[in-house]
């Protein structure tokens, strides 16, 4: 029962295959018998005066008018391009000297007209400022600062540390020294014996020795007697 009931669906399958492969190729021979209509058709109705141009030549033909268009264009731009150059080489020809445009004329090279060099900006000379108190020049910064304490200070003549700090801030404001630091520079010249010191009412006075004058009798120096 079972190898009757295979051999009539294998004999079944292999006759629907059979004729599924006439189907076939009974459609193919159609389908290529319509594309020879379709051409055949085409060309006829391309034919007819008047008559429209197909799907295909219609595409054809906008994409050759796209590109003549382009070229149109295309040569405008030259034709501007052109005509803005000849623009520039007149306006270079009038800007050009008599001289330039003789040689020219004589088939020589015109001369490069020479660049004018910029000069260089002067530097502001830097005048030293002079001190409003004593008249001498300001030192720098790195100058020591007893030696501007001791510029500062009129020999023989005693001074307060706050006299002392006001005339070189006056002085010197870059420096920004505090009355304890001038205090301090004037103590370390007392101990080297450049600065005298001494009482008044009081306060303690700095004093800086007068030049020695010759033929003094005691022989003591300007330190001693202000000590």
């Amino acid at each position: 029962m079972y190898a009757e009931r295979f051999a009539t669906d294998l004999a079944d399958n292999r006759a629907e295959q059979k004729e599924l492969t006439a189907q076939i190729e009974r459609l193919r021979a159609r389908l290529e018998q319509l594309r020879t209509d379709e051409t055949w058709l085409d060309g006829m109705q391309a034919a007819l005066p008047g008559a429209a141009a197909p799907p295909g030549q219609r595409r054809a033909a906008r994409t050759a008018g796209k590109a003549a268009g382009a070229g149109r264009r295309t040569a405008g731009d030259t034709r501007a391009d052109t005509g803005s150059r000849a623009d520039t080489g007149s306006r270079t020809a009038d800007a050009t000297p008599a001289g330039d445009a003789t040689r020219a004329g004589d088939g020589t090279t015109p001369a490069a007209t020479p660049v004018p060099k910029p000069r260089p900006a002067r530097r502001a000379k830097a005048r030293p400022a002079r001190s409003r108190t004593s008249g001498t020049k300001a030192a720098p910064a790195a100058t020591p600062l007893h030696q501007l304490i001791r510029s500062l200070m009129p020999p023989g003549e005693p001074r307060m540390v706050r006299e002392v700090h006001a005339d070189l801030a006056e002085a010197h404001p870059e420096r920004g020294t505090s009355v304890q630091v001038v205090r301090n520079t004037l103590e370390t010249l007392v101990k080297r014996g450049a600065v005298g010191k001494g009482l008044q009412q009081g306060a303690a006075m700095y004093t800086v020795p007068a030049p020695a004058a010759s033929g003094g009798t005691d022989g003591e120096g300007p330190d001693k007697a202000a000590d």
